[in-house]
């Protein structure tokens, strides 16, 4: 029978035993497709109400984790389920949205990329069509990335970058190439579900990161490595994703001299840091010889062309070979050399200039909006972090709102470890919404909402 490690004391134990469902799935002890005990057998198992356990497996069916069947029983969803929570709202077009994370596309963007693919025909398309035994990028292209990624990290050499199919396809490469099923793997308490899909398909146990108002904790993370070894650690230190947290250069000291007494190999996905200003010194600048060092054009260019980019550490990029092979066996020549000729010609740092721009005036429309409410923000963050008032839980505030037309993303769908989530939610204020009019009608709906107490039904949770 499945027995999951609840804490007793915190609070709400119906939530507590659907996150340590969530965890125990992500961790890959419980597998898609497997049986789950009856409501009454985890009842009696646990020492817990009936009642509570309904509960507990009812969250846990609302976020797609399991599901119901009459006469059989709960199973834990199949993966290609599971994966559809990454889009919710794709097929409800009526829906505002505010729950996805994504560039506005600009007309000129549309101008460049059409531009870039008339001169990439123009010079040659035999060379782009074949299949490359240059598993790490073509020279060209990976010059291109070091032009791209000398704002953000500026002291690399073009033969330590890898071409990879966007940030997530990035990290399930450094993955698949230096970890095994079984080994630990340290993320952050809160972070892009992606993280969930990723770890769970390799079977990777997780351990959840403590977070403060300057990301990861790291007396948090120096106690996970002194009871065990860890494989790798994955965290944003820079706009982390859902809650805008930004790792003071001083912490990343601290975090890289943990990384280097317990040899901890270290992900940083830095997917938003060209949407700084003035960007932080990286992690791995401070720790060139254990960190993989991400970053894509998929949130501040154009997501379609699914181009990213890993710098390796000296002389290691080769050893993600396998996990290339393992995965999409090589970047698309032709992705890659469009997204060369947007750096080659500045019209990518113009666009990100532009997104930056647009992020602002989004940022502040927000924030007039929801004045009087507590929340974080960064002045061209893509998403605000919404603390919500006592009077409402964030399960019951993203139900209520989806019924007035509004989707938000709740912090328990980015939550990894078993504690309970933050009344939070996540208001993303990107290309989503591509026109800031509909913008604005969803952040006023968030607001009325705000301004009144749950309906008496939510009441009974």
């Amino acid at each position: 029978m499945w027995s999951p490690q609840i804490d007793c004391s915190a609070g709400r134990l119906y939530v507590a035993l659907a996150e340590a469902l969530a965890d125990d799935i992500a961790a890959g002890r419980l597998v898609p497709g497997e049986r789950l005990p009856t409501h009454r057998e985890l009842a009696w198992h646990l020492k817990l109400s009936v009642s509570t356990v309904s509960k507990a497996y009812a969250l846990a069916e609302r976020r797609r984790l399991i599901q119901g069947e009459v006469g059989r029983g709960t199973f834990v969803t199949p993966r290609s389920s599971d994966l559809s929570r990454a889009e919710p709202n794709r097929a409800q077009p009526d829906l505002i949205d505010l729950s996805f994370n994504c560039p506005v596309l600009f007309p000129e963007t549309d101008a460049a990329v059409a531009k870039a693919m008339q001169e990439a025909a123009i010079g040659g398309m035999d060379k782009l069509l074949p299949y490359h035994r240059q598993w790490l990028g073509l020279p060209h292209h990976r010059a291109a990335a070091a032009q791209w990624l000398s704002t953000v990290m500026p002291e690399m050499a073009p033969e330590d970058i890898v071409v990879v199919n966007g940030a997530q396809h990035g990290t399930a490469a450094i993955l698949a190439a230096l970890t095994a099923p079984g080994d630990v793997v340290a993320i952050e308490e809160l972070a892009d579900p992606g993280i969930r899909f990723l770890t769970s398909n390799r079977q990777l146990t997780t351990r959840s990161v403590a977070m403060d108002a300057g990301g990861i904790i790291p007396d948090s993370l120096e106690a996970i490595c002194r009871t065990e070894r860890i494989a790798a650690l994955i965290c944003m230190p820079t706009h982390q994703s859902p809650t805008l947290a930004v790792m003071p250069a001083e912490r990343r000291l601290e975090i890289a001299e943990i990384a280097r007494r317990h040899k901890l190999t270290i992900i940083e996905n830095d997917v938003y840091g060209h949407l700084s200003d003035q960007p932080l010194p990286t992690l791995a600048s401070m720790l060139p010889e254990s960190c993989f060092y991400i970053n894509s054009l998929s949130k501040t260019v154009a997501p379609g062309l699914r181009v990213g980019f890993i710098v390796a550490p000296s002389d290691r990029g080769s050893d993600l070979i396998p996990g290339l092979a393992a995965t999409t066996w090589m970047t698309s020549p032709l992705s890659a050399e469009i997204a060369s000729r947007l750096i080659g010609s500045g019209a990518a740092a113009d666009i990100a200039r532009r997104q930056r721009e647009e992020m602002r005036k989004r940022q502040e429309l927000a924030q007039r909006i929801l004045s009087g409410h507590r929340f974080s923000t960064l002045p061209a963050a893509m998403h605000l972090w919404l603390q919500l008032p006592e009077t409402w839980r964030a399960e019951s505030f993203v139900a209520s709102l989806k019924r007035r037309g509004v989707a938000v993303t709740p912090a328990e769908a980015f939550a990894t470890g078993h504690g309970t989530s933050p009344h939070s939610v996540r208001l993303s204020l990107g290309g989503a919404t591509a026109d800031r009019s509909e913008l604005q009608q969803g952040l006023q709906i968030v607001a009325e909402m705000l301004a009144n107490r749950p309906p008496s039904s939510f009441l009974l949770l």
